[in-house]
């Protein structure tokens, strides 16, 4: 495998933290801008972490490139790299102010951008959707890397008879890329389908399904050796 995809699914769960901590600090506003300099940092990793995880995968470049130009054109993927530069080099939190509103959800606090320093005009939202939405963009790229690259990168996916069959390798190559050495799962009366499993659950999960689900709204399709986590 590549380096593993684990550290994407990573970066992803972490700005999901921050982001929902944002969300619960309600009206302390030192908090507020503590957690949207966590949360820009986190999500701007993400895709540095894709390109440092699979980008010597056959086929990334021109696959990658789509996704940067769609990046690009998405004007709050913009503002938030503006709001990352200016936070990480500049040290300046664009986090400016809130209010207090009272709808049929109760009483909310919402936080607002200064309107000034980026060159880009901040979304017209308030900060804690402006962040959802940009993360929901995000997990969206990453979502597709698995419907691309799954086989390649999805443990669960990976280590199958199917994939390894597909490369020429057998299910010693893959005790040996687990385990260090081959023969690990071999025994007098186990299956090869059942040590195929135990290869798979020797490895971390990609523990990411439950937040295709909270922000896309759909779950990973079923490939052969898949199981959703």
């Amino acid at each position: 495998m590549s380096r593993s995809f684990g550290i994407v699914d990573s970066k992803v769960a972490e700005a999901n933290f921050f982001l929902k901590s944002l969300k619960e600090a309600g009206s302390d506003f030192f908090k507020v801008r503590c957690y949207f300099s966590a949360f820009v940092s986190s999500a701007r990793a993400i895709t540095y972490a894709i390109q440092a995880s699979i980008g010597d995968l056959p086929g990334f470049d021109e696959w990658y490139a789509k996704q940067q130009e769609s990046l690009r054109s998405n004007p709050l993927a913009r503002f938030f790299h503006e709001a990352r530069v200016a936070d990480h080099h500049r040290g300046v939190n664009l986090v400016s102010g809130g209010e207090a509103i009272s709808d049929a959800d109760g009483l909310r606090i919402l936080h607002y951008f200064a309107t000034t320093g980026t060159g880009v005009p901040p979304p017209n939202t308030d900060v804690a959707t402006a962040c959802f939405d940009y993360l929901t963009a995000l997990i969206a790229i990453v979502y597709a890397c698995y419907s691309q690259f799954g086989e390649l990168i999805g443990p669960e996916q990976y280590y199958t008879e199917e994939v390894f069959a597909s490369r020429g390798l057998t299910i010693e190559d893959a005790e040996e890329d687990v385990f260090g050495f081959r023969g690990w799962t071999e025994a007098t009366g186990v299956p090869i389908s059942e040590r195929w499993r135990m290869i798979r659950e020797s490895v971390p999960p990609s523990n990411i399904n439950h937040l295709f689900l909270e922000y896309l709204g759909k779950e990973l399709p079923e490939k052969p050796g898949y199981t959703a986590a």
